[in-house]
């Protein structure tokens, strides 16, 4: 895995990257290509900055100026003011607000089904929409380690193996 910043794509460029606004929420950015680049900094007011984008000696002042522009309003505010500028920006979402976005609920990627044990259960829909041969869920999710005992024994491992990974705790 490389390390955070360590790479462009990892955090090290500030036009890819997460920051947090002024609510303590945080949002993220992909403006890779030039003109989303250009539309991000003529939205926080550095025009000048347009011409650095991979220019390394001027990464650390975009960082410091979004850090600090972003401060300045909430998420949604921010969200709301960049997607009208045509920047890639997406808001990172906190647990509870995920089921509430309106694009996900579109594409009805949160979806309830039925469990035999616990009733109704919310889990990610089917994330390719085709018209002709629709996607379904044929049952519930498991329940924790439901499948240990035929993945591991798919995996070449005999009965005596599992019990014993069982008893060191190696699996549950």
């Amino acid at each position: 895995m490389p390390e955070r910043g360590a790479t462009f794509l990892s955090g090290g460029l500030p036009q890819y990257n997460t920051y947090r606004c002024g609510d303590g929420k945080y949002l993220s950015l992909g403006s890779l290509e030039p003109w989303f680049f250009a539309n991000l900094c003529r939205a926080v007011g550095r025009e000048d900055l347009i011409p650095h984008a991979w220019d390394e000696s001027h990464h650390q002042e975009i960082f410091d100026h979004l850090i600090g522009v972003f401060q300045t309003r909430s998420r949604d505010e921010w969200v709301d003011i960049l997607r009208q500028t045509d920047i890639c920006v997406a808001p990172v979402y906190q647990f509870d607000e995920v089921e509430r976005d309106p694009h996900l609920i579109h594409r009805q990627m949160i979806v309830e089904v039925e469990h035999p044990e616990v009733g109704k259960v919310k889990q990610t829909g089917i994330s390719i929409k085709l018209s002709e041969t629709p996607g379904g869920i044929r049952r519930p999710p498991p329940r924790r380690c439901q499948h240990t005992d035929e993945v591991l024994r798919g995996l070449g491992y005999t009965v005596p193996e599992i019990e014993r990974l069982r008893r060191e705790e190696a699996v549950l």
